[in-house]
């Protein structure tokens, strides 16, 4: 099973406490935003992150940049952060987010399965 952490996102600098995950050392937001260094996307993903920030002020977004997928039954609350063409997956902790995931609209179907994957196999092994 792979170790997990979690390490606090200190460009987000909000009330509201923004964590990334680590699995084996590695931050899935920085190979996220690594996996954008070069491309049109750059922007968009600094995007994020001020959408981050502007939740994390408990202030509201519209759906279309931010919403609840929790599926119906599940404990844990589920959201996704969006742009025109990027996603960041995060999950609720007590005062604030974690962030388990990011990835492009184009391969949402399995970043969703990914996802929920990682999230099942944190929260065992926070058990």
């Amino acid at each position: 099973m792979p170790k997990f952490a979690t390490e606090r996102i200190k460009v987000i600098s909000c009330r509201q406490e923004f964590d990334q995950l680590f699995i084996d050392g590695a931050g899935q937001l920085d190979i996220f935003e690594n996996d954008l260094k070069g491309t049109t996307y750059q922007s968009e993903f600094k995007t994020l992150l001020t959408y981050m920030e502007y939740l994390g002020n408990n202030k509201s977004l519209p759906k279309t940049k931010f919403r609840d997928i929790t599926p119906k039954g599940e404990k844990i609350k589920e959201y996704e952060f969006k742009s025109k063409h990027l996603r960041i997956y995060a999950i609720q902790k007590p005062k604030g987010k974690i962030i388990i995931l990011g990835g492009y609209k184009t391969n949402q179907d399995k970043d969703f399965i990914k996802f929920r994957s990682l999230k099942r196999l944190l929260l065992i092994s926070l058990k």
